[in-house]
Formats: C-alpha cells, sequence, structure tokens
C-alpha cells in the first residue's frame, strides 16, 4: 500500500446540519457531517463554484469521530404567500428544519495526495468564501484548522481510534453496514452516489 496521509478538521459550533434526505417541507440532519457537506464546506474555502469539476476529491477517504454527539433539534418555518406551482395564487407553506445542537467532531481526510491535503488546509485557513456548518446560518465557532495543521503520516483508523477512549467514529468503507447517498458528483445538477460507512469506536490505549 502507498503511503497515505490524513488531514483533521474541527468541526463545532452551536447548531449543525447535515442533510441528505431533505425533501420540499421536512430538512433532515444526519447525527455526524455527511461527505457532502464537508466536501461542500471545502469548496467553499477553495472559492470551487457550483458546477464546477470536483473529481480532484474522489480520492479522499473520509471519516468522522463524534467528540460530542450534541442534541437533535428541529425548527418550525412558516413562508406567506409563495406563488403556487401551476400559478393561480399564493400559500402559506410551512417547513420543520432539524440540526444539532452544541455538537463537536474531528473530521478525518485520508489520501495518498499529500499535496491536496495541505492545499485544503492551507484554503481553510484563509477561506475565499465564508464557511458554515451545513446551512448559512450555522458559522463555526473555532477555526476548522490551525497554521500548523497539514496532512500527516497515518491512516483515518490511526488519527481517529487512537485519540479518544470510547468515542463513535464513522468510517468510509467497502463493505459498511450503512450505506448514505451523499457521495458528491455535481452540487449544480445536485447529483450524489451512494456511500457505505461503517461505525466503531475507540478503544482505550489503542495508541500505547
Amino acid at each position: 500500500m502507498s503511503d497515505v496521509y490524513t488531514l483533521l478538521l474541527r468541526l463545532e459550533g452551536p447548531m449543525q446540519s447535515w442533510g441528505y434526505r431533505s425533501r420540499f417541507d421536512y430538512r433532515d440532519t444526519a447525527l455526524e457531517p455527511t461527505r457532502s457537506g464537508v466536501i461542500g464546506l471545502i469548496c467553499a474555502a477553495m472559492g470551487i463554484a457550483r458546477g464546477e469539476d470536483i473529481s480532484r476529491f474522489e480520492a479522499i477517504r473520509m471519516g468522522v469521530r463524534v467528540d460530542r454527539e450534541g442534541r437533535p433539534e428541529s425548527d418550525y418555518h412558516t413562508a406567506l404567500d409563495v406563488i403556487r406551482a401551476d400559478g393561480s395564487g399564493t400559500d402559506t407553506v410551512q417547513s420543520w428544519r432539524d440540526y444539532l445542537a452544541d455538537a463537536s467532531f474531528t473530521v478525518g481526510l485520508q489520501s495518498s495526495d499529500q499535496k491536496l491535503l495541505d492545499e485544503i488546509a492551507e484554503a481553510l485557513q484563509s477561506p475565499v468564501w465564508p464557511l458554515f456548518l451545513g446551512r448559512k446560518a450555522f458559522p463555526l465557532s473555532v477555526p476548522p484548522v490551525h497554521p500548523s495543521d497539514t496532512g500527516k503520516p497515518g491512516t483515518l483508523e490511526e488519527h481517529l481510534l487512537s485519540e479518544e477512549s470510547g468515542k463513535r467514529v464513522v468510517l468510509e468503507t467497502a463493505d459498511g453496514e450503512r450505506i448514505q447517498n451523499d457521495w458528491p458528483l455535481c452540487f449544480g445538477e445536485r447529483r450524489f452516489k451512494p456511500r457505505s460507512i461503517h461505525t466503531q469506536f475507540g478503544v482505550k490505549g489503542a495508541s500505547e
């Protein structure tokens, strides 16, 4: 196996929302950052617009350590005078939007391309566009990376499972027990493909 590197991101804020099944009047959230949400965050940092090529991120393998689970919450919204699809008049539209309160995550990005990881780290330190946690109203409360952060040797497992005792870790793997349709192919056309993920827990003393 060729050498691989992992870049760690800290995603923390008062509110986060990582939808992957949202439709019309209901906006859901996953219990941890989705791949589409993280790649979208990186695209904002690098100034990559919707519809632009994002194939350079295909070779990245992602994992998430849940440092603080947060609380699932839901907001109720109404919008007045929304034009009906048939143009016959207007309606009041109701919607429900889920989010996580006070959650904290460590996201790992693994790749054999250390240069790409370093470019991502540099962009996140000085983003082209504002960064947010799934929705524009949800800013980060801490920087996602620090100036000394770069892609470091090692796999997701080495970096995410050895650091904490008992934390839930969600890893991309070919034979995961769960499928999530959040692998972005094109943000402009809203095209995604399924992603296989596996959940395990850190073991105390794994790095000893």
